[in-house]
């Protein structure tokens, strides 16, 4: 017997995508910028950091299901 997939909303695959863009831009730019760089480090790791803040606030709120 075939296993039925669950189906996901597009709002869902849009908050995972989010995550996982959030995750690249830590390991890019947080991580990389402490490495080398020409623009200055604390520059790169604030906004690396705060821009992965916020992929990662808006992918989780558009996973999290609203329990009712």
């Amino acid at each position: 017997m075939e296993k039925l997939r669950k189906q996901t909303t597009v709002k869902e695959d849009i908050g995972k995508l989010l995550l996982d863009l959030g995750k690249l831009i830590f390991g890019a730019i947080f991580l990389g910028g402490i490495l080398h760089g020409e623009i200055p480090q604390l520059m790169l790791v604030i906004g690396g950091f705060a821009v992965a803040l916020i992929f990662f606030t808006v992918g989780i709120s558009l996973i999290v299901k609203k329990i009712t």
